[in-house]
């Protein structure tokens, strides 16, 4: 699968789905987020096939990351709801102005684009860092390995493409 075979990769997708749903839906009960992420989690790892590491135990590595990804989205939904919840009054959403709504999705179009340019800036390997670090939560250390590089090397790499982002994005 790591060399881009296809059948190999759906032999994968079809020997393990149904298990790792299983195990998905003891770390969350909702179907429908454990079926979301399982298919983010194939996709991803079809997208950076040629990048992954050779992995043994094929099906622990994958339980890790749909564990990882599904817990993700509990707490990004937790943090969601506290929102909601905060701007609550009396049951009812305040409402945002018009006018305010879309200066704000306007704001955040514009930084959504600085960020885009900011990043092409960066070479190929400090982008597919940053992604892994900042995108996918990963730690420096699973950066590290995914990459093949040492810590200290991801660490350094990592720190460069900020300084480059923060040079472009400050100006």
């Amino acid at each position: 699968m790591c060399t881009g075979d296809r059948k190999a990769f759906l032999d994968l997708y079809k020997g393990l789905y149904r298990s790792l749903s299983v195990f998905g839906l003891r770390v969350c009960s909702d179907p429908d987020v454990v079926s979301d992420t399982l298919n983010q989690v194939f996709l991803e790892l079809w997208e950076k096939h040629e990048f992954l590491p050779r992995v043994d135990q094929v099906e622990s590595y994958l339980r890790t990351i749909l564990k990882r990804k599904i817990l993700k989205q509990i707490s990004h939904q937790q943090k969601l709801d506290r929102v909601i919840s905060a701007i609550a009054k009396d049951g009812d959403l305040i409402e945002m102005p018009y006018e305010e709504l879309i200066v704000k999705i306007q704001s955040d179009d514009l930084v959504k684009r600085r960020l885009s340019q900011a990043l092409e800036k960066l070479s190929l390997q400090q982008r597919k860092l940053i992604q892994l670090r900042f995108f996918e939560g990963l730690s420096y250390e699973e950066v590290a390995r995914l990459s093949q590089m040492t810590v200290r090397t991801a660490y350094n790499t990592i720190y460069e493409a900020l300084k480059v982002l923060r040079k472009y994005l400050i100006h």
